[in-house]
């Protein structure tokens, strides 16, 4: 199986239109296969109107005695399509029709019991391919009966997760009843009473612990009250309480929740996913002491892109970003990761090798080590190249770092000068190095010496006496030391700029 997720940003950029989708794929032996499928793209919501009620949207005492159409029009939908109809909390439904028109019957006994003030019908149609349209027409009832209005409660008729924790003020109008008439508000089950007042208006307060107790979904808040001719009006007002658990993560940042010295100079990208949030909804991101602003993807997904300018102020050290978001409802989540900031190199040096930075022959037939020091963690690796061959190691407890080159692998080095380089990264990343010369002179000098006392027979005479030895060397410099054995006893002396040698 396989999948793709396409953004919601390239879905919404198709035009209305029949679109090809084409997959392709090559296995590891080069073969490859290809598949089509056609799409189509209808995006376009239908439309629904309604047409005039009781001719001029105003119902008199005399239309209310009767039952009342109420009709219209659809476009986007198709004949026998349903059109739903909703007109002070009663439903209604409709056959679309081969004109594409629609009507219901609103009986009497509803009319006068919703009684006099305003009202809105709404009505709202599905097409074939699940996209809903919608319409809506105002109209008064102005039929000398009572009647009872109920005001948009909490502000957009909907209960959010924090206002079903809240307590709940319900206001609304009356027409026809006297101030002090007594009035029953039914919600979920429980019963209420308010009062007319002087001005026509109401109220209650719904408590907390009440409102917690509304369940998800559509809940009706009916109100009725009589007057003092006995005509009883009857409004419902339905609200939604969405208690979706709205929830937003941040996915790791750079990998590892660590920005070095590269990743500081290239674009972050802050990323995560959310549930319980419809596509297109906003997620705000704070980063840094600045906000970034992004919506949310078809799969929920999300991300910001922070430009390497914004970075470029982070000083090293801990941060903390977090994100929120909330749905069209109102119900809200946040989260929090927390990231460090690591942009500064290790440093790393090396030792003097081989005590003087020369290898001779014998240091080289024996090996050498080669050390040093870093600021990189314990436990990084270090990897020094020399003559093309590389040796790793790891760094100690106290920063120190040694490795062993064997005498096969320096055998093959000639007399010359030869860099020794040591690389190592934190566990940031940030890479460092080090370069350190070396001279090998792996040449052996060569010596001679001169005849010895004349003949290199020492006499009676010179047996005597002291006994001077003298020669030569080449390859070797001013200075250095010559040792001479003679019977068991050494002597030493120095070369002179001439490359002799003199003892006794």
């Amino acid at each position: 199986n396989w999948s793709a997720t396409v953004p919601a940003s390239a879905v919404s950029a198709l035009g209305e239109a029949n679109y090809t989708v084409t997959a392709s794929v090559t296995d590891t032996a080069g073969n490859s296969n290809s598949a089509s499928h056609n799409v189509l793209v209808n995006s376009a919501l239908p439309a629904v109107t309604i047409n005039a009620v009781a001719t001029d949207d105003i119902i008199n005492a005399a239309e209310a005695g009767n039952a009342q159409t109420i009709s219209g029009q659809v476009t986007g939908a198709a004949a026998g399509d349903t059109v739903t109809v909703t007109l002070g909390g009663n439903t209604y439904t409709a056959t679309v029709q081969a004109n594409l028109s629609w009507s219901v019957s609103v009986p009497a006994a509803d009319i006068q019991a919703l009684g006099n003030g305003n009202l809105t019908v709404n009505a709202s149609v599905t097409n074939g391919v699940g996209n809903t349209g919608s319409g809506s027409r105002d109209i008064t009832i102005d039929a000398n009966l009572p009647g009872l209005r109920v005001d948009t409660v909490a502000g957009d008729d909907v209960i959010n997760s924090i206002e079903h924790n809240q307590a709940l003020v319900i206001t609304g109008s009356s027409t026809g009843l006297t101030a002090g008439t007594a009035l029953t508000v039914v919600i979920n089950n429980v019963t209420y009473a308010a009062t007319v007042l002087a001005d026509g208006t109401w109220s209650l307060g719904v408590p907390a612990a009440d409102v917690s107790n509304w369940p998800a979904g559509t809940v009706d808040i009916t109100v009725s009250g009589t007057n003092s001719a006995g005509t009883t009006s009857t409004i419902t007002h339905p609200v939604t309480v969405d208690l979706t658990a709205v929830a937003i993560t941040i996915n790791a940042l750079s990998g590892d929740d660590v920005i070095n010295a590269v990743e500081k100079g290239e674009t972050l990208v802050v990323s995560g996913s959310t549930s319980g949030v419809e596509a297109g909804q906003t997620v705000t991101v704070t980063f840094g002491g600045k906000n970034y602003t992004t919506t949310v993807e078809a799969n929920g997904s999300w991300t910001v892109n922070v430009p390497p300018a914004d970075l470029a102020a982070l000083p090293d050290g801990a941060g903390n970003v977090q994100a929120s978001v909330s749905n069209i409802n109102g119900n809200s989540a946040q989260a929090d990761r927390a990231y460090s900031v690591d942009a500064t190199a290790p440093l790393v040096t090396i030792n003097t090798i081989a005590s003087d930075d020369i290898l001779n022959v014998s240091e080289a037939g024996a090996g050498i080590t080669i050390s040093g020091t870093t600021t990189a963690q314990a436990g990084q690796t270090l990897t020094v190249t020399l003559n093309n061959n590389t040796y790793q190691t790891t760094v100690q407890a106290d920063g120190t770092w040694s490795v062993n080159v064997p005498a096969a692998d320096l055998s093959g080095l000639t007399a010359s000068s030869y860099t020794v380089t040591a690389t190592v990264s934190d566990k940031a990343g940030n890479p460092a190095s080090a370069d350190h010369a070396l001279a090998v002179d792996v040449t052996a000098p060569d010596l001679t010496i001169n005849t010895v006392a004349g003949d290199d027979i020492i006499n009676a005479i010179e047996h005597g006496q002291a006994l001077v030895v003298r020669g030569t060397s080449t390859g070797a410099a001013a200075g250095d030391v010559v040792t001479v054995n003679l019977n068991g006893k050494n002597y030493t002396t120095t070369l002179d700029a001439s490359g002799n040698w003199t003892v006794g």
